[in-house]
C-alpha cells in the first residue's frame, strides 16, 4: 500500500514537473539598434505583458541584412532595419506583412511616416516607421570657414581626396538620394549590366 501511494505521488511529482516546463514565459527575439532595447524600458514591457525580451544587435544595415539573408530571418519577431535596406528587405522575403489590426496605434502614428513607400510592397505594409534619424556631417573647423549647409559639400572639387565616408550601405543611400537616384526603376535594380 505504502509503494503504491510512493509510487501515485511519484507520478504526481513528475506530471507536474512537465506541466511546469511546458509553461515556458513567450520570448519575443529582436534584431535592433543599440540602445533600442534598453532595460529601463524593457522591464515594464515586460512587465505589462508577461513575457521576456531578448535583444540582439547589429552595427550596421550591412550587418543586420547579412544576419537575415544568413538564414536567422526567422529567429527574429521584431528588427529595426534603416530605411537605406528596408524596402530590400522586405522585397526579398526577409520580413513578414504585418496585420496592422493588430498595432492599435498605427492610425496616431505621422502620415508623413506612415505613407512612405518604404516599407510597402503589394498593397502590404512591412514596418512601421515611427521616427526619423539624423545622419551627422562632421567636419574639420580649420578647414571650412564656414560650416557646410549640405552634404553636397561631398562634390565639391577642392575637397577631392579630403574626404571620408562611413563604410556602411547607409551612406551609399544617402548619396545616391542627393544626386537624385532616390526612385530608380525596381526592375533594373541589381541586374548585371
Amino acid at each position: 500500500m505504502i509503494r503504491r501511494f510512493a509510487l501515485v505521488l511519484l507520478i504526481i511529482a513528475i506530471a507536474l514537473l512537465l506541466a511546469s516546463c511546458g509553461k515556458k514565459t513567450p520570448t519575443l527575439n529582436l534584431l535592433v539598434w543599440e540602445g533600442y532595447a534598453d532595460p529601463s524600458f524593457v522591464r515594464g514591457f515586460e512587465e505589462q505583458y508577461h513575457c521576456k525580451v531578448s535583444a540582439s544587435y547589429m552595427g550596421s544595415s550591412d550587418e543586420l541584412v547579412a544576419k537575415l539573408r544568413g538564414g536567422s530571418a526567422g529567429n527574429y519577431d521584431v528588427i529595426s532595419p534603416s530605411s537605406d535596406v528596408a524596402t530590400m528587405i522586405a522585397s526579398a522575403g526577409l520580413a513578414a506583412p504585418l496585420d496592422l489590426s493588430k498595432i492599435s496605434s498605427y492610425a496616431r502614428l505621422s502620415p508623413q511616416l506612415t505613407s512612405l513607400p518604404l516599407v510597402r510592397m503589394n498593397s502590404q505594409v512591412y514596418g512601421v516607421p515611427f521616427m526619423w534619424g539624423p545622419n551627422p556631417l562632421i567636419y574639420d573647423a580649420m578647414a571650412f570657414r564656414h560650416a557646410p549647409e549640405s552634404w553636397n559639400v561631398l562634390w565639391d572639387a577642392k575637397y577631392r581626396g579630403k574626404i571620408s565616408v562611413w563604410d556602411d550601405l547607409s551612406t551609399v543611400y544617402m548619396a545616391a538620394q542627393l544626386l537624385g537616384y532616390d526612385k530608380p526603376d525596381r526592375g533594373q535594380l541589381y541586374k548585371p549590366k
